[in-house]
């Protein structure tokens, strides 16, 4: 028991942890860039709208208590009618009112329950009128085989598919959102030394005697300018942010991603993903309908129970109070001939469970596969890092000694300032790398099914 105390305890605390950690993000710069591509994302818009329309169906079918009030106007609800002789005079005039309020209050197992409040209004010219509103109907009605359960199951389903691809499409948003800001602190720094590059070769061919160097110079100077024109193409493609606010958004984002992987490996095992959970839904239902297979072939009417009580006397309808009338009710219809629907309706009851099983197997393998990716993708990640690293250390001791080369008067200056340049590139590179692994552990967050902000849906005692 102790045991299991400190466990909750631990849990408690790294979620509590999560939610400080994620607030302050929240209210961070890089949160608010964030949102603001939430609110600008035409697809994130439509899936909040669809998440939002999904839920209010899955609280239709689960409330018992699902009050709805509605007027309903008979045919001819409303009339005015007047009567005209040859010289225009009104000779009659009549106003007519006939609806009910409807109430549906409950939803109980696939039967609904409504009350039902008849009202009758009759003017004349005459200055004669009556108004009726004297009794209270009781609504009944269910489908005789039900499959209230099912549907609900379908309904659930799509709701957690339809939140699944909203938090997709927020993961999208915000990997996007990073790799921007990776791109534009890598390609900026690029976008210099090519541009110093091009300007060292360039004085060298100035400075050349030799047409054979001139060639060779000509040649790097022209090799720096592609490279330099290729830069400035990838930034043309990047929403670029002021110098401060980059700086400011860049620091977030490595602490953001470092808290939420430290944070993500402390965490329990959560509970599958909500794809997983969908299809697992989806599965009982089918197995509900399977069950049910012989359903198209037979005639499933829907009952109905009405019954007025009239708690005030009406002359007009010949009641009295504290009379009532009841009835029962049974509407439907039943195919004889067809051509084969119900058949293939009863076909697809028999197999869509075995199918739901497959496609369930399918995507716990490629969820698998794909998080086995995803975790070397990483792995390999770390490995450049070190690569590069190591690339580094051995352009800063060739710097070093350019450096020495070039104060004893063994190399020029350019020679030197390319040396340098080479040291630049090699931590842009490893600034690169140390992105991409960045980059790859976004991914296997999103995989492994973790809502943006590092929270997991916390496994159930």
């Amino acid at each position: 028991m102790l045991l299991k105390i400190k466990r909750i305890n631990k849990r408690c605390l790294i979620f509590l942890n999560l939610i400080v950690f994620t607030i302050t993000i929240f209210s961070s710069g890089l949160m608010l860039e964030y949102e603001k591509r939430l609110e600008e994302s035409s697809a994130y818009q439509n899936l909040k709208l669809q998440a939002l329309s999904a839920q209010q169906t899955v609280g239709s079918y689960s409330d018992i208590f699902d009050p709805y009030l509605s007027l309903n106007f008979q045919p001819g609800g409303l009339t005015y009618e007047k009567t005209v002789t040859d010289i225009g005079e009104t000779k009659t005039s009549q106003t007519n009112l006939n609806m009910s309020a409807d109430f549906q209050l409950f939803h109980v197992w696939g039967t609904n329950i409504g009350l039902s409040i008849p009202v009758q209004y009759t003017s004349n010219s005459e200055g004669d009128s009556d108004f009726l509103m004297n009794s209270l109907g009781l609504n009944i009605s269910r489908k005789l085989i039900s499959e209230e359960q099912a549907e609900e199951l379908g309904i659930r389903a799509q709701y957690l598919k339809t939140l699944y691809t909203l938090e997709q499409q927020e993961w999208a948003l915000f990997i996007g959102l990073v790799n921007d800001v990776f791109s534009q602190k890598y390609y900026e720094g690029l976008e210099a030394v090519n541009r110093k590059r091009m300007e060292i070769y360039s004085t060298q061919f100035d400075n050349a005697t030799d047409e054979d160097q001139k060639d060779a110079y000509k040649q790097q100077k022209l090799l720096a300018q592609k490279a330099l024109l290729n830069t400035e193409k990838m930034l043309e493609q990047i929403t670029l942010f002021t110098p401060q606010k980059m700086d400011s958004i860049y620091v977030q984002i490595k602490k953001t991603i470092e808290k939420m992987v430290a944070d993500y490996h402390e965490l329990p095992v959560s509970q599958p993903s909500k794809q997983i959970q969908a299809l697992e839904l989806e599965i009982e239902k089918a197995l509900a309908e399977k069950n049910l297979w012989f359903l198209p072939y037979l005639f499933n009417p829907t009952l109905s129970f009405n019954m007025n009580y009239y708690f005030d006397e009406s002359e007009k309808l010949g009641f009295q109070a504290g009379d009532f009338k009841w009835s029962i009710g049974v509407s439907g219809s039943l195919d004889i001939l067809d051509r084969g629907e119900r058949e293939t309706a009863a076909l697809k009851r028999e197999n869509t469970y075995d199918i739901k099983l497959l496609e369930l197997k399918e995507e716990k393998e490629q969820i698998q596969k794909q998080m086995s990716k995803i975790s070397l993708d990483v792995d390999i990640s770390k490995v450049d890092l070190r690569l590069k690293e190591l690339d580094y250390e051995n352009k800063l001791k060739d710097a070093e000694k350019s450096i020495e080369l070039y104060k004893k008067g063994f190399v020029t200056l350019e020679e030197k300032q390319l040396t340098l340049l080479e040291l630049e590139q090699s931590r842009l590179d490893y600034i690169q790398a140390s992105h991409q692994l960045y980059l790859n552990q976004l991914t296997l967050l999103q995989e492994s099914g973790i809502s943006l902000g590092g929270y997991l849906d916390e496994e159930k005692e």
